[in-house]
């Protein structure tokens, strides 16, 4: 395997360790805010992806967490500000560019996920070819807890991996699972201790790098084709999905939204009155 590098990618106060190699290790590093995602390392992250995409060198990418979690959600500070009207109100676009770009990246992209995988960082799990988790990993969506709703592309990415079922469970009953629920779920491949995490997404990303990469490329290629043909073509059903996009809108706009980003600051329990 070539010599590792370590690189940075830094966009504003936002930060995405790289380090390349056959296998690339990027790794999300804002530990102080639990690698909460921001519009910063949306596109710090977006960056490091296409880095990897163009080293001839690159076979497979570990995307991972610095610190206890692998990431707990958005940045809940823009959140606010997206509220507010401080910030553009597309604000879910720069996460949903990074989970495409996950998506489309040619290398295979393995999950490396322990502690909390919260909102982004679960989504960010789901549109991984791979993961491995620890098995006390904590995976959850608590968009309705703070009176927000996950875009359309992510709801329907997770009814793919997981069901219908269980995809309601995690979305409107704001469940959550463990690393050894989320295998036995289909979200993540394998659960290990926590202490083999490291070891078992590295083993898992080499034995992807040792096979013919042209055919790793296009076996990758052909499981996203798969799962493109499951999805609900745009011009079919468009009402629905029309409706599922105001909703969503009148959702942020909401004053449950402001009250759900006040109780999780406050650490207290909402309460949501429907308006």
């Amino acid at each position: 395997m070539l010599a590792r590098a370590v690189l940075s990618q830094t966009v504003g106060g936002s930060v995405v360790r790289t380090e390349p190699g056959v296998v690339w290790r990027i790794v999300l590093a804002r530990p102080e805010v639990r690698n909460a995602v921001s519009r910063e390392m949306s596109d710090a992250l977006r960056a490091s992806l296409t880095a990897a995409a163009d080293d001839p060198a690159c076979r497979a990418v570990v995307l991972a967490g610095e610190g206890r979690d692998f990431c707990a959600g958005a940045d809940l500070g823009e959140l606010a500000e997206a509220r507010e009207g401080r910030v553009p109100v597309d604000y879910g676009w720069p996460l949903e560019e990074v989970l495409a770009a996950v998506e489309d990246q040619p290398q295979p992209v393995v999950a490396e996920v322990q502690g909390a995988a919260l909102g982004a960082g679960c989504l960010l799990a789901l549109a991984c070819d791979l993961a491995v988790a620890a098995e006390d990993a904590r995976f959850a969506i608590p968009s309705a807890r703070l009176g927000v709703v996950v875009g359309y592309e992510s709801v329907e990415r997770l009814v793919l991996t997981a069901g219908p079922k269980r995809a309601a469970e995690l979305l409107t009953a704001g469940r959550t699972i463990t690393g050894a629920e989320a295998a036995a779920w289909g979200i993540v491949n394998h659960a290990v201790p926590a202490a083999e995490l490291g070891v078992a997404a590295a083993h898992l990303a080499a034995e992807v790098a040792a096979l013919a990469p042209l055919s790793v490329r296009a076996q990758k290629r052909g499981v996203r084709a798969a799962l493109e043909r499951l999805r609900l073509p745009r011009g079919a059903e468009r009402h629905r999905v029309a409706d599922f996009d105001m909703m969503a809108a009148a959702a942020f706009a909401s004053e449950d939204a402001a009250e759900g980003a006040a109780a999780f600051r406050d650490r207290r329990r909402p309460e949501f009155r429907g308006r």
